[in-house]
């Protein structure tokens, strides 16, 4: 019995031996598998680092790429790109840095070059309403001036907006309503000029009192940004060898000498004008538009002359002269036609006419349905044409050129109504397209002068207060 329950005792320690070494192979073996789990997470998450640092190796690769190529050299930047950023937002970058303040508010080659180099968001026009001067510009690009209407200290009905060059404007003051010549016209007797966007203002004593000047502005920043001239254009009518003609002769102000001269340069011609020819600055020479022609004058070399204008004045129902590039434009509507030519090859007698744009009216009204439709009624648009029921009603004149290709156009009512405003319009001459710029702009009576304008940040130059004199040479 003894020796029957030790071998009982024996059995029962194998399996207790054979289970524990069971079990602990079943340990070795789970050991095992978790170690191969381990490393096989351990290999995962090494490979996903390394995913990572070459994932952002690459990122930082694509990072240098794009700063290398989107680095813009301070000398580009400076003198390529701030001066053809608008006024209002040149204002804003004075606190990016000192130097930045120092070459915006005071370096003078700098407000010259973005004088000549206006954003689109500079460019509008300036005309005389009933609150004073006001700035018109396309939506959404601001001309960039203190305010669209400007405030000055002189009744709008004492004023009278004559001329706008390179951002700076002249007007006539009207002195008070009791001086009035023989003629019925009122008495002028001060010249105010000024730089909207700057804010500052002088007033210059007219070479003479009249009732009518032709004023022109001479400003050129990029040659003499310190000074400018003032043209008055004068003439009178007589008869010479049997003939009608009209006699030119023109009165200089320097703002360096503060003086008024008398140009020693006369223009004789076979015509008798009227009207008020209004003045334009192209290439250092002034025009006036004489309705038959152009009168011309360079203030630098004191030459003047005579220039005809591209097509017969019988023939062209209206005309506008203006500026692009530097160089003297008219733009010239008739037949339902609209023809824009631009002056090369020189300036004054020397320049030839070159027709750069023709387009229909009939086929910017057909193309831009939607922007006239609302010129006329719709009924009346069911028995007629468009263009037939808006010439009807509407007369058209062209503006001015901007950028070369963009022509504007006022839209006036035939038939006088009270209160009625005229509307412009911008027509893209390379695409055909029409875009309302203003639903009306409303000019004082007997006022129909809208000026190309575009702001500059050049200093207006500085008179003294002196009593200015007038010469004659």
């Amino acid at each position: 019995m003894d020796m029957e329950s030790r071998s009982k005792k024996a059995r029962r320690s194998e399996s207790v031996a054979a289970r524990s070494s069971s079990s602990l192979f079943i340990d070795m073996e789970s050991r095992s598998k978790k170690a191969r789990r381990s490393e096989s997470v351990a290999a995962r998450s090494s490979s996903s680092l390394f995913i990572d640092m070459e994932s952002r190796s690459k990122k930082a690769r694509r990072s240098e790429s794009v700063a290398a190529r989107s680095h813009v050299p301070p000398d580009i930047l400076l003198s390529n790109i701030l001066p053809r950023l608008s006024f209002k937002s040149l204002t804003r970058f004075e606190s990016v840095c000192k130097s930045w303040r120092a070459l915006i508010t005071e370096d003078s080659l700098f407000a010259a070059d973005q004088s000549l180099h206006p954003s689109p968001a500079s460019s509008g026009f300036v005309y005389l309403g009933s609150s004073g001067l006001e700035f018109l510009s396309a939506p959404g690009t601001p001309v960039g001036v203190p305010r669209p209407s400007l405030e000055i200290p002189f009744h709008a009905y004492s004023l009278k907006l004559v001329a706008s060059t390179n951002g700076l404007l002249c007007c006539l003051i009207r002195a008070p309503a009791s001086n009035f010549f023989n003629d019925g016209g009122p008495c002028f007797n001060l010249l105010y000029v000024l730089n909207p966007a700057t804010r500052e203002s002088h007033l210059v004593p007219a070479a003479q009192s009249h009732s009518s000047f032709f004023i022109g502005l001479a400003f050129d920043p990029s040659n003499s940004p310190s000074r400018y001239a003032l043209v008055c254009l004068r003439r009178c009518h007589g008869v010479i060898e049997g003939c009608l003609k009209t006699q030119h002769w023109f009165h200089v102000f320097s703002s360096e000498t503060r003086e008024w001269v008398v140009s020693s340069q006369t223009v004789l011609v076979d015509d008798f004008v009227s009207g008020e020819p209004t003045a334009v600055f192209a290439g250092g020479v002034l025009y006036w538009d004489c309705i038959s022609y152009l009168i011309w004058f360079d203030p630098s070399k004191d030459l003047a002359g005579r220039t005809p204008l591209p097509e017969d004045p019988s023939s062209a129902g209206v005309h506008w002269i203006g500026v692009w590039e530097g160089r003297v434009t008219c733009t010239q509507a008739w037949d339902g036609e609209v023809e824009v030519f631009v002056m090369t090859n020189g300036n004054g007698s020397s320049g030839n006419w070159v027709r750069r744009h023709r387009a229909s009216f009939e086929a910017m009204v057909g193309g831009n349905p939607e922007v006239f439709a609302k010129f006329c009624h719709p009924m009346r648009l069911r028995s007629g044409r468009l263009w037939d029921r808006l010439i009807s009603r509407w007369f058209l004149r062209p503006l001015a050129l901007d950028g070369g290709d963009k022509l504007y156009i006022a839209l006036k009512p035939i038939a006088w109504m009270p209160n009625e405003k005229e509307r412009v319009l911008c027509y893209d001459l390379r695409t055909g397209e029409m875009t309302s710029i203003s639903d009306g702009i409303r000019l004082i009576p007997f006022e129909d002068r809208v000026f190309s304008y575009h702001n500059s940040m050049v200093r207006l130059p500085e008179l003294c207060s002196e009593a200015v004199n007038t010469t004659t040479s």
